[in-house]
């Protein structure tokens, strides 16, 4: 298997296109380099640039049910701005916007059945002066196996 082509890797670069195609930021899955004025979409590095960055990460939630495809998942999302914690905040707010509820979607081929937003905190400023805070996400999900299909 190639880097990339796996679940949590496939939907994660779902998420982060549907980012994009909202306006919300701006993905290079390619790794190519953000401009200073563009908000950067990244899967779980946080890069010194550009200053306003969302960065996904997935993490586990629990165990799966035998023979069930259900699958729980957790996302953080770090959001970082500038030097005004309000500029913070309106980049998880329009995160927050977007997908807190959502149902019924699709990202990288994967069925999301919800989503929802669990928690957050500040994360204070960096050495640079920018603000970031955490957001944790919870996402129902359909993740069929060899063992678990229905």
């Amino acid at each position: 298997m190639m880097a990339g082509e796996g679940w949590t890797s496939r939907l994660l670069t779902g998420w982060a296109e549907d980012m994009q195609a909202a306006g919300i930021g701006v993905w290079r899955p390619d790794g190519g380099v953000y401009q200073a004025h563009e908000t950067g979409i990244v899967i779980r590095a946080v890069p010194d640039r550009p200053d306003r960055l969302i960065t996904l990460a997935a993490y586990p939630l629990g165990t799966a049910l035998a023979g069930l495809a259900d699958h729980q998942l957790a996302v953080q999302i770090r959001v970082r701005a500038g030097q005004d914690p309000r500029d913070c905040d309106d980049l998880a707010d329009a995160v927050h916007d977007r997908y807190d509820g959502a149902a019924g979607v699709t990202w990288g081929g994967i069925a999301v059945v919800q989503v929802w937003r669990q928690s957050y905190t500040s994360l204070g400023d960096d050495t640079n002066g920018r603000w970031s805070r955490s957001e944790n996400y919870y996402l129902d999900t359909m993740r069929p196996t060899a063992r678990n299909s229905d």
